[in-house]
């Protein structure tokens, strides 16, 4: 009996029979590969490396460089410092390490101690954040196609396409072109590099649609980085056997899987074309190892699918369209230190009768929580039963796209099951208050917790500015009007015990007490509404990299790093507007603040 196949949100079903192809053809085809890489391999030479580098320089405009030295010094004396060998003079130019034995021994890898080819021959050419100016298509490849292990040009302004002739490489296993100005398409030869391990390309002009046939015949590739390019249409890995971290967001892809990927560890999919539901089965049958799948800012629809694995350890799914109940399998990945998302989504515990999947996603405007269902189920519990609501409140985040009107709302903190609220800031889960309907949340001072439910629907609160009755009003006159003598003795008496207690700080402490006055202003302004302000927006360099280098270190280490900014904004009266991925967007009334923030963030 045949296996069925499964295919994730947007698949349109299996890949065609492969075509057969005359044995002639395929004796042509075998002919002219044999061919081209003799040809590769005769110039590979380092004489004709070195005269590759020299058109380099001239082409990517190296007398702008950020770091040029010794690049065309022929003359130089090089020497390898680990093994005192002598090597060809660009050896020694910045950017470029050369290979140093022809054999490998044993516990060494050709990928990373230069072993395995003729010592002289170019191994890496690292020339990141270098200022390079230039079109890429003037990289000769072929001169270093039999020695070429590392090619790192990111973070310059490299223009051009990446021209289908980068094949000829025998060795490549790492190809770094981030943050540049490439367009064109990816060629589909990028695939017959069976060295190739990583692949980045983030940051990129590049678009169309990526080949099928990304991960070719017996293919090594390890870490795919497409992110933040135009790419359209579907991402087809199932040929992708050894990949275990691939960043795709902002793109316009649909994934199409119709086979498990079971060594893939990491999938950021954030802001792409996403739409439907999730399969139940996507963990169990298609991702069995992963450890953090970030797939936001979508439209993803229905009841979240089943959680059958303990792997995973951040699951990102905020800016959805999900309905519906937390399943109380998600208890597997309810643990501390664990990153888990799900706000801005419609997700109820007690509602029922939502809106079809079909309909969410198509929708182009927010839908206000009780609009999604029909009716509501009061014996359903608040939350699953391996979670609870601490007494500690926290303000609830405001991005403009929420099913609910956060501004001015505190809500608790969620917790596990028996966890003392001491603790309960381990378990690092993000839910929209109207899941639990809002329960334990109270308004920011001056506020008023309004119940705007309709009848038959499920709770709805807002904070709004109280109102004034007449009442009031008219009791207050007759007050003034009655004892109109006591108004002018405590005007009188406040405006002197006002000015003697100002006057007595300013000679004790004043400008200190000045100081923290403003200071406290600071703090409970919030985000500014009017008026001046500065934003300051961190940015990792080179975290896609890091994490296609140490996946698993990444979970841990983001963690680190977002505790130490939220300390230093909160010790400088900053404001978070805006957190994605290794991203944060703070807002300062006071730029001096704000400097200040910039400074102890990156001593911390």
């Amino acid at each position: 009996v045949s296996q069925p196949k499964y295919h994730v949100v947007g698949c349109r079903g299996s890949p065609p029979p492969p075509r057969l192809v005359p044995l002639d053809s395929m004796l042509f085809l075998l002919l002219l590969v044999c061919a081209t890489r003799a040809a590769a391999a005769s110039n590979c030479t380092a004489a004709s490396q070195q005269q590759a580098l020299r058109n380099i320089f001239s082409a990517w405009d190296g007398s702008g460089w950020r770091k040029p030295e010794n690049w065309l010094d022929s003359s130089l004396e090089c020497e390898d410092p680990a093994t005192g060998i002598q090597l060809p003079a660009h050896c020694c130019w910045h950017g470029i390490k050369c290979c140093i034995s022809r054999t490998c021994s044993e516990g060494q890898r050709p990928d990373v101690d230069r072993c395995g080819c003729e010592p002289g021959l170019v191994w890496e050419i690292n020339l990141d954040s270098n200022n390079l100016v230039g079109n890429f298509t003037r990289f000769d490849h072929k001169p270093f196609a039999c020695s070429l292990q590392r090619l790192k040009l990111s973070y310059n302004d490299l223009s051009g396409e990446i021209s289908g002739s980068i094949d000829v490489h025998e060795r490549l296993s790492t190809l770094e072109l981030q943050a540049n100005e490439l367009q064109g398409t990816l060629p589909k030869e990028m695939g017959q590099i069976s060295s190739l391990r990583l692949l980045l390309l983030s940051s990129n002009l590049l678009g169309g649609t990526v080949p099928p046939d990304i991960c070719g015949n017996a293919s090594r590739l390890s870490s795919l980085a497409i992110d933040n390019n135009n790419f359209s249409g579907f991402l087809d890995l199932t040929f992708c056997k050894k990949l275990t971290y691939v960043a795709a967001k902002g793109n316009h892809l649909e994934p199409n899987l119709n086979d498990a990927l079971p060594e893939l560890k990491s999938v950021f999919f954030e802001d792409n074309s996403l739409g439907g539901a999730l399969p139940d089965d996507i963990f169990a049958n298609f991702l069995p190892n992963l450890e953090q799948l970030a797939i936001s800012k979508n439209r993803l629809s229905g009841r979240l699918p089943d959680m059958s694995m303990y792997s995973l350890k951040n699951v990102i799914l905020d800016e959805n369209r999900f309905v519906g109940p937390i399943p109380n399998s998600w208890s597997r990945i309810a643990r501390p230190n664990s990153l888990v998302r799900l706000d801005t989504n419609y997700l109820s515990c007690c509602g029922i009768k939502p809106l079809s999947a079909q309909k969410l996603m198509e929708t182009n405007k927010t839908l206000r929580i009780d609009e999604v269902y029909g009716g509501v189920d009061y014996s359903a519990p608040l939350l699953p039963p391996f979670l609870e609501l601490s007494d500690q409140l926290e303000p609830v985040n405001v991005n403009g796209i929420q099913s609910f009107k956060a501004a001015g709302m505190r809500c608790p903190i969620l917790k596990l099951t028996g966890q003392d609220d001491s603790s309960a800031t381990s378990l690092d889960w993000s839910l929209d208050p109207s899941y639990y309907m809002f329960e334990k949340c109270k308004c920011d001072e001056g506020l008023q917790l309004k119940n705007l439910t309709k009848p038959g629907h499920i709770f709805y609160f807002e904070c709004q500015v109280p109102e004034v009755s007449d009442s009031d009003l008219s009791s207050d006159r007759s007050w003034v009007e009655a004892y109109p003598w006591t108004v002018v003795i405590i005007v009188v008496v406040g405006c002197l015990l006002l000015v003697m207690t100002s006057f007595a700080l300013y000679l004790y402490k004043g400008k200190e007490v000045l100081r923290k006055l403003r200071n406290l202003k600071k703090r409970t302004q919030g985000l500014p509404s009017s008026g001046p302000f500065v934003a300051v927006v961190t940015d990792i360099q080179g975290w896609t990299g890091l994490c296609a280098q140490h996946p698993e270190l990444s979970a841990k280490v983001l963690g680190i790093h977002n505790s130490i900014l939220r300390k230093a904004r909160w010790m400088n009266f900053g404001c978070t507007h805006e957190t994605e991925g290794d991203s944060f967007t703070i807002v300062f009334c006071d730029a001096k603040d704000a400097a200040a923030f910039c400074l102890q963030a990156q001593q911390m």
